[in-house]
């Protein structure tokens, strides 16, 4: 994954640098670097960070959606009472 794929995929994952780097423990210069331009051409990231933004992305999605059932559910066992 390159630096432009990494940058869409934090946005997406609602995450910054500075916070990807604190959740992942991961100094922010380290983090900055996979963005930094070298003989005309971007670094890639490591491997990890695609499926693990990937993963994080489902979680927060999975919450939001964890989140409506139990309301709903919470709604549906009001109005039998």
């Amino acid at each position: 994954m390159n630096c432009i794929e990494f940058e869409k995929k934090l946005v997406n994952a609602g995450l910054t640098k500075e916070s990807f780097s604190e959740l992942t423990n991961i100094p922010i210069a380290t983090v900055k670097n996979w963005a930094a331009k070298r003989k005309g051409k971007y670094s890639d990231c490591p491997k990890w960070v695609e499926p693990y933004l990937n993963l994080h992305i489902d979680s927060k999605e999975n919450k939001i959606y964890i989140k409506k059932l139990i309301e709903e559910l919470r709604g549906i066992n009001n109005n039998e009472f």
